[in-house]
């Protein structure tokens, strides 16, 4: 529940571990690959990857702490690093966040190829759009409170004032509430083997790609109280 107007700010550095915290609560992103039991450094590891590439990076506040983020990227807007430094930053990133802990090596090398082969997989599945999301995650206390239909509403308009026709977003069937994205109004495009949720989920589980045409578009007919919070990636 909301206590007050929710405030919406940019993400700034200092808000990573409340971020990290929030995204290890929704998907448990990494606890099948440890020995002992998981803190949140996979997915700390996991947010500053995401957020190399992201050219929108908003989090929403209320009682003084973060109840959601949304990170996307829209196109023709630049990142605060060039090209080469994301490269470069998101080639340590990942050996960062598998080897946090005590990771068993077989382990690490099963989600490495996992992460590969999805990553090919969505490039190869996602059509051809002027905007993404890259992640979208609502604390589990305020899901149902209409945070999550907020943030996508902002990203959106923020896209559409930039001249997108077309958002994409990426998400699974296991770990993540695809249904948010299709009561918004997006229409699934693409659907595929994922290896990393299967992995994480320990049962097979499909990629979903969705797609959501904003040309001329004035927003979802559905209100707020009818969407239920994604809990997770997109």
């Amino acid at each position: 529940m909301l206590n007050g107007d929710p405030l919406f700010r940019p993400y700034i550095p200092s808000d990573l571990q409340a971020c990290a915290k929030l995204a290890e609560e929704a998907w448990p992103y990494g606890r099948a690959m440890f020995t002992a039991p998981s803190d949140i450094s996979t997915m700390t590891g996991y947010i500053q990857s995401t957020l190399i590439y992201s050219t929108w990076t908003e989090v929403v506040m209320t009682s003084g702490e973060i109840a959601g983020f949304l990170f996307g990227r829209i196109k023709g807007q630049k990142t605060s690093r060039s090209w080469l430094r994301s490269m470069r930053e998101d080639m340590g990133t990942f050996p960062r966040m598998l080897f946090a802990r005590n990771i068993k090596p077989g382990k690490a090398l099963k989600m490495l190829f996992g992460i590969s082969m999805t990553e090919l997989k969505v490039a190869v599945n996602r059509p051809r759009s002027d905007a993404e999301i890259e992640l979208l995650i609502v604390a589990g206390a305020h899901r149902g409170s209409g945070i999550g239909k907020r943030l996508v509403d902002r990203f959106v308009e923020a896209a559409r004032r930039a001249g997108a026709s077309v958002i994409t977003v990426y998400t699974d069937d296991k770990t993540s509430n695809w249904q948010f994205y299709e009561r918004y109004g997006f229409k699934k495009v693409a659907t595929f083997y994922d290896n990393v949720s299967s992995y994480f989920a320990d049962v097979d589980s499909n990629g979903l790609i969705y797609a959501l045409d904003v040309k001329g578009r004035m927003g979802p007919d559905t209100s707020e109280n009818e969407v239920d919070e994604l809990q997770t990636q997109g």
